[in-house]
């Protein structure tokens, strides 16, 4: 069982509208059997296994729309998905007992804009009767939860002193990276190109270095030979932030004086030399610079911790159990 691990906040995955699209009824034991188990309970709300792989996999498809999920991730997120689909349905039963109604202004607005939206799919056209219901509920559930949100999220901002605070305790969130201003050269070489081609492009590279040795200018090189877009600004890539080149060319860089010229770099479209011809340190902002961002940053974190303390706390009182034991096999349809 997981109801230890539900006495945890944890993060949201903006599921809120993927936990209430499909409608919950009313649950009876009889309604279970060894193919359709429980899944959760939650309060006085049972939820079965089939509902949380309706819901599981809707959430799959709206995270991992890239491609096929790794198993181990797969499993940390259907936990995830469980313990949130536990938050949803405290914060909209806590709703319900506060005596929250819905904005029906405000959710009729939603309805018209959403068939106005698919005005012209035959689809919704067709099914547009049978999912209104549900679909108004749906907007309901999202109300009352967002009502609820708001209302804890709704603190005092803080003091002149606490952000000072703020600002003194954290100064990696108001340091400027430091950067280096680069050029570059690359001699292009197709990915398909023989061996011999990628070690004749080597060879022009080091020419070239070699010229520059004997004085010729770097830019006027880059202008002439490289096959980089920054070619006609004689190479110049401005100042970059620590980490925007890639692997070898990163390390490269990392290793050059200031007005020093790499070896040739390999790297998937040929081979690059690079030129440093500055650094500009980190920078520590004074407070008077970055005030009403600290202040901001302090904001959003307490109504953070309000929010994680608010939901912890109706976890806390809870009667929740959770069947970890059930696999998501989400190729199962």
């Amino acid at each position: 069982m997981w109801v230890s691990k539900f006495k945890q906040v944890t993060k949201t995955l903006g599921l809120c509208l993927i936990l209430v699209i499909t409608s919950w009824p009313a649950i009876s034991a009889q309604d279970t059997t060894s193919q359709n188990p429980v899944f959760a309970r939650i309060n006085d709300r049972i939820i079965l296994y089939d509902e949380f792989m309706d819901i599981f996999r809707a959430a799959v498809r709206y995270k991992y729309y890239h491609g096929e999920v790794p198993k181990d991730e797969l499993v940390r997120f259907q936990k995830q998905v469980g313990r949130d689909i536990v938050e949803q349905v405290l914060i909209h039963q806590q709703a319900v007992k506060q005596g929250l109604n819905p904005d029906r202004e405000k959710i009729l607005a939603g309805l018209a804009e959403y068939d106005d939206k698919y005005s012209d799919s035959p689809e919704w056209q067709a099914q547009k009767e049978e999912n209104l219901p549900r679909l108004l509920e749906m907007l309901e559930r999202q109300d009352l939860i967002e009502q609820i949100q708001s209302r804890i999220r709704d603190i005092e901002q803080p003091d002149a002193q606490a952000v000072q605070a703020y600002y003194k305790q954290h100064p990696e969130k108001f340091t400027e990276p430091g950067r280096f201003w680069v050029s570059v050269i690359l001699l292009s070489v197709p990915p398909s190109s023989t061996n011999q081609t990628w070690l004749d492009a080597e060879k022009a590279a080091n020419q070239l270095i070699q010229r520059m040795r004997e004085g010729e200018i770097f830019a006027d090189l880059a202008r002439s030979y490289s096959s980089h877009l920054s070619a006609v600004n004689g190479g110049d890539l401005g100042y970059l932030h620590q980490g925007m080149l890639d692997g070898d060319s990163n390390t490269a860089v990392n290793n050059l004086k200031i007005n020093e010229i790499s070896p040739p770099v390999r790297v998937l479209e040929g081979f690059t030399i690079f030129r440093l011809n500055g650094i500009q340190p980190e920078k520590f902002k004074s407070f008077s610079e970055v005030k009403q961002r600290a202040a901001n940053l302090l904001y959003r974190e307490s109504q953070d911790k309000a929010w994680k303390e608010y939901t912890g706390s109706l976890i806390q009182a809870a009667d929740i159990y959770v069947n970890e034991n059930i696999p998501a096999a989400i190729d199962e349809e």
